[in-house]
């Protein structure tokens, strides 16, 4: 599809990160409540190719006895070339083409979807790769390093794994994403790093949909992407 180079951006950073395409071309977006002006943010990104505005989501987990709210919306079904590069067997991969598709805002949507702070040292960024197998996330390593001049290394997370953002790359990659990062989302990359990412939603046992609130909540502070 002939896209806009920002739309083309984000939804290669989303399906880097917490998006998912459907068999038949179709983009779910999904973030916490608490993330609701960044789903906004990527609606208003995605207008081009955008179905109903988001609406919010309640799920209840019975391990822990809780409900869990999210902002959701869909694309249309127009994204089918993305579906064969990004997924195989159902399982998504990395495309071959990925060198050619990252851009630094592709990377900052990346990093506000599934990245976040180290705990070992002040200046050190993680992203959480787990749906990515061992070799994928050498592919990803060396792509950060010769395309971008960021240093990374693979880290076990659980069953999983992460790239570590290393410190001595801190600087170039701030300067890299900070341009493109939403408002509510700045604090993954802060100067003075003292919070730490909030907890991430769980999967959930069942799923009920409310009216849209799209427009309800207030995305005043949101700063402009500038490529």
């Amino acid at each position: 599809m002939n896209l806009p180079p920002e739309t083309h951006s984000v939804i290669v950073g989303s399906l880097l990160g917490d998006g998912y395409l459907t068999p038949n071309g179709s983009l779910q977006i999904e973030h916490c409540l608490g993330q609701a002006s960044y789903v906004r943010w990527k609606y208003e990104m995605l207008q081009c190719i955008a179905g109903k505005p988001p609406v919010m989501v309640e799920r209840w987990d019975s391990r822990t006895e809780r409900n869990y709210r999210s902002m959701r919306f869909y694309t249309k079904s127009v994204l089918s070339s993305f579906r064969g590069r990004f997924y195989s067997d159902r399982k998504k991969v990395l495309p071959s083409s990925l060198g050619e598709l990252l851009d630094p805002m592709a990377v900052a949507v990346w990093f506000m979807d599934d990245g976040g702070r180290g705990a070992r040292t002040p200046r050190g960024l993680v992203i959480n790769t787990s749906c990515f197998d061992r070799d994928e996330q050498t592919l990803l390593q060396l792509l950060l390093k010769t395309k971008f001049g960021i240093e990374v290394s693979v880290h076990r997370s659980g069953s999983g794994f992460q790239l570590y953002i290393r410190a001595r790359s801190f600087n170039r990659f701030s300067e890299l994403v900070a341009p493109h990062l939403v408002a509510q989302m700045r604090f993954k990359l802060p100067v003075d790093p003292v919070t730490t990412s909030p907890p991430r939603r769980r999967d959930s046992d069942s799923v009920r949909e409310s009216e849209p609130i799209y427009g309800r909540y207030d995305t005043s502070a949101l700063t402009p992407s500038v490529r």
